[in-house]
């Protein structure tokens, strides 16, 4: 309560027993008066503030990191009048400048427009437009919501990485090809009696049971092999990351290679946290946006270790998968895994997301995955990008 406010509520209590004390016309008249100074005008500007309207605009409603966008608020005040002062009030992305302070005549329409750069990748959410006015002397102060302003959806920068290359066989589209390492699964060819050699994955239970013998799937043999995209987003890996900047290279990442990779309308499977959302997969480029919605929304908040999560959903993988890691903790219990997954057919290619130089131990890890055939590619996070 300020101070006005006080001295009102002061007077009320020192007049109203005077009144009923004192009687006469005075004590009343006094009384009266000083209820019905700040009555009057609080019931008008009521009145006025119930005819003023808005509107919010946005210059795009989709933007990547490093660009901007204007968003436009209008006043218009359709009474007879005028509004002495009033304040844009607000929490969301428009209004984390200084205070706005606008007088408005009768029938005036006035426009702010605020110009809010992309620092991050995310969903910058536009509050609703919020007027707040008063009376002269400050005794009571009303608010009024005028506008919606909806969200602004920022992806992250497509990068290209020369150094990255996928793999040949990647680039082939669906020619037909007699390697059984390229078999596409969603395209089943027949059926045949188990031989040895055949995984469990490809028996098919229904005919078997009908048979009385173990009958297994053959599928289609296409040069179209899936690339599988692991995204650590797991909280202890970024426990040194305070300002995103190794986050936002696994995003960022992420994205350009998803964007490489649908862009040839090539197969992708993208997992970011088991558990917590389930992977998202594309296969033609118009599928990118739903990929690009799923990225901007990561945040690491997942508890445990990436690489026991990764071995625990190679077992739902199919074989001579390519395997494609991003993520900023490799130990070596980690690299174990990684030789593990190496033994049992995929393909893990590990994007090693760095903020300073290698380690002795980390360059003797990678050493090791290398001669082991594991491609080991360090990427480096550029610091200074900090919050938005």
């Amino acid at each position: 309560m300020d101070a006005n406010n006080k001295l009102l509520l002061a007077a009320l209590l020192f007049l109203f027993p005077a009144a009923l004390l004192a009687a006469g016309r005075f004590p009343y008249m006094f009384l009266y008066l000083l209820v019905l100074a700040p009555a009057i005008p609080y019931f008008r500007l009521r009145r006025s503030l119930a005819r003023l309207k808005g509107a919010v605009t946005v210059s795009a409603r989709t933007r990547e990191v490093g660009q901007s966008f204007a968003v436009t608020y209008k006043i218009i005040n359709a009474d007879n009048s005028a509004f002495p002062y009033i304040e844009l009030a607000g929490s969301g992305e428009g209004f984390r400048q200084e205070k706005q302070y606008l007088s408005l005549e009768p029938g005036e329409v006035k426009e702010v427009v605020r110009e809010i750069f992309c620092r991050r990748r995310g969903i910058y959410s536009l509050d609703d437009l919020t007027v707040k006015t008063g009376d002269p002397f400050g005794f009571f102060q009303l608010e009024k919501p005028l506008a919606s302003g909806g969200e602004v959806k920022v992806y992250p920068r497509i990068r290209h990485f020369p150094e990255i290359p996928l793999p040949a066989y990647q680039q082939m589209g669906d020619r037909t090809v007699p390697n059984a390492a390229f078999e596409n699964y969603n395209l089943l060819a027949g059926l045949r009696e188990w031989q040895d050699g055949d995984t469990v994955k490809r028996i098919h239970w229904k005919q078997s049971a009908r048979q009385e013998q173990l009958i297994v799937k053959n599928y289609e043999k296409t040069a179209e092999a899936e690339l599988t995209l692991f995204i650590d987003m797991y909280a202890d890996s970024y426990r040194h990351d305070r300002n995103h900047c190794l986050e936002d290279l696994a995003v960022e990442l992420a994205a350009s290679l998803a964007y490489a990779r649908l862009r040839d309308n090539l197969p992708l499977l993208v997992f970011s946290a088991a558990g917590i959302s389930p992977p998202v997969r594309g296969r033609r480029f118009r599928d990118y946006e739903a990929i690009a919605d799923h990225l901007i929304a990561l945040a690491p908040v997942r508890t445990g270790s990436f690489f026991a999560g990764l071995r625990t959903q190679s077992y739902y993988l199919m074989p001579n998968t390519t395997l494609y890691l991003l993520t900023p903790s490799v130990g070596l219990k980690d690299a174990d895994i990684l030789l593990y997954l190496k033994r049992k057919g995929f393909s893990p290619v590990l994007f090693y997301l760095s903020l300073s130089g290698l380690s002795e131990d980390l360059g003797q890890i990678f050493g090791r995955l290398r001669e082991a055939g594991i491609k080991v590619h360090v990427m480096q996070a550029q610091e200074g990008n900090g919050d938005r």
